[in-house]
């Protein structure tokens, strides 16, 4: 590798973080650096019209006509997710699923929002956009969004295997590509200013390009790192209800959802609905006074069967609402990388057991866990 790379593995925190402020503030001063992502390594440049001709020079012009000719790349959506026009719940679920990730968006805008995008980033027109779509990444790297967000400018980025001076079919995968003793005297066209090394990257392939149309259209138009079947998988969720023995709450709190998603559910979405229990037997069937108390609601009562709840569920389900705290508790102790996606159903007060307190109680309970899970769904409608 040339004298201008740093491996990131050799270094302690101090200079890690020394390295990350170095390479933001290349990005600030209109330089380019070659950065790891999740996907491949990539050159990297300000996105403005100094640094759009600076990667031009060092990758050359690419023949695009219709799409926008660089793609922004970004350290946290946030950035632009106020300014984006997302009127249809499937272009809303996959901008919001698919990013961060090995994923490149083409999203249609109307005029007015790719305005509004780029005069927030302060973006010339022309640059991350054509006249109907946006252009974005914004890769599952931490050195790389920490150097994206340390350099403080928008940016843009192609794959280190177009640059002019690129050796090799390997198109970034690692660092491979850069000829050793790279030069600017070395080389017809500039060279980056910093090479950040961190290894192979983890998808060892390109982005996945998913075009997403304002009336909901999708389409896979390059595979890459993730498979249009995947793409496609996260317009389907799931969603989890637990309670102690999986016969009384965790059982109406799931007929009432799916009777509740059933009534209002998201054009080109499919939502699940199940539940378990903390600490059940499998196959025993809905309480007598729960399936009472759905009937007096006006629903049917499922063919119910308890089952105990595994970490296979816990996977599989986007959300896990729970009936107390002690159910939430035995779920993250389970499995406590699923901190992030456990609820208590209500966080305030819980939602006690009926058990043995006979059909007016149960009555309470279902008319309770049906508000409870009317909000509950409003908040993760995306």
């Amino acid at each position: 590798m040339p004298d201008l790379g740093v491996r990131l593995s050799n270094m302690n925190p101090e200079e890690r973080a020394a390295i990350i402020e170095r390479a933001g503030a290349a990005l600030r001063d209109g330089q380019s650096i070659v950065l790891p992502t999740d996907t491949l390594y990539g050159i990297v440049t300000r996105a403005d019209e100094t640094g759009a001709a600076l990667l031009n020079e060092i990758t050359g012009t690419p023949d695009i006509t219709t799409e926008p000719s660089m793609t922004l790349h970004l350290a946290d959506l946030d950035q632009i997710l106020e300014h984006l026009v997302l009127n249809a719940a499937t272009v809303r679920r996959l901008v919001h699923c698919l990013l961060p990730g090995p994923s490149r968006l083409l999203i249609e805008q109307p005029a007015s929002a790719i305005l509004a995008v780029c005069t927030a980033l302060k973006i010339p027109l022309g640059i991350i956009n054509s006249e109907t779509h946006i252009a974005v990444r914004v890769p599952d790297h931490p050195v790389c969004r920490q150097v994206l967000r340390s350099s403080g400018v928008a940016c843009v980025a192609r794959r280190l295997g177009a640059a002019i001076w690129a050796q090799g079919e390997n198109p970034g995968t690692d660092l491979t590509p850069i000829p050793d003793g790279l030069t600017d005297d070395s080389s017809p066209v500039p060279t980056p200013a910093l090479i950040i090394d961190d290894g192979p990257t983890l998808h060892q392939q390109g982005s996945t390009t998913v075009r997403l149309s304002v009336n909901g259209r999708i389409e896979v138009s390059d595979e890459g790192a993730i498979s249009e079947r995947e793409v496609l998988k996260n317009l389907e969720r799931t969603i989890l209800f637990v309670c102690t023995g999986n016969t009384c709450r965790s059982p109406m709190a799931e007929a009432i959802a799916r009777d509740l998603i059933r009534k209002d559910e998201l054009q080109g979405m499919t939502t699940h609905v199940a539940s378990a229990g903390v600490a059940t037997h499998d196959g025993m069937p809905i309480n007598p006074d729960a399936a009472g108390a759905l009937t007096g609601m006006g629903l049917a009562v499922p063919d119910h069967q308890s089952k105990q709840l595994t970490l296979a569920m816990i996977d599989h389900a986007e959300v896990i609402y729970t009936m107390t705290p002690t159910h939430a508790q035995a779920i993250m102790t389970m499995a406590p990388n699923s901190v992030h996606k456990v609820f208590v159903l209500d966080e305030l007060e819980g939602v006690p057991d009926p058990i043995g307190q006979g059909a007016e109680v149960y009555q309470h309970t279902a008319e309770k866990l049906r508000e409870l899970i009317t909000r509950r769904l409003e908040e993760i409608r995306i």
